[in-house]
């Protein structure tokens, strides 16, 4: 192994492992499983990134699952419907 392929490698692997810390692969869906089921629950969005869920639970203090942020709303049966209606599901 040369000098030049091991600063090629070294540099390439803290490449990886930025864009590894860097995108999030763990990102929820936009519409959970139980936003469809009217039994889950009370309806909830996130009104920064849209994130559709359903729960017993108060949200309001709790972080999205999709974006991370403090900015889940209870929302109203008809919203969900429409908002469900919007995105096709």
């Amino acid at each position: 192994m040369t000098r030049r392929v091991f600063i090629q490698r070294l540099m390439s692997g803290i490449m990886g492992m930025g864009a590894l810390v860097w995108v999030n692969g763990c990102m929820a869906p936009l519409i959970s499983a139980a936003a469809r089921d009217k039994n889950a629950g009370d309806p909830w969005q996130c009104m920064n990134c849209g994130h559709l869920t359903r729960t017993r639970e108060d949200l309001s203090g709790t972080r999205c699952p999709r974006c991370t942020q403090r900015m889940l709303k209870k929302i109203s049966e008809a919203q969900m419907a429409d908002a469900l209606k919007k995105l096709g599901a």
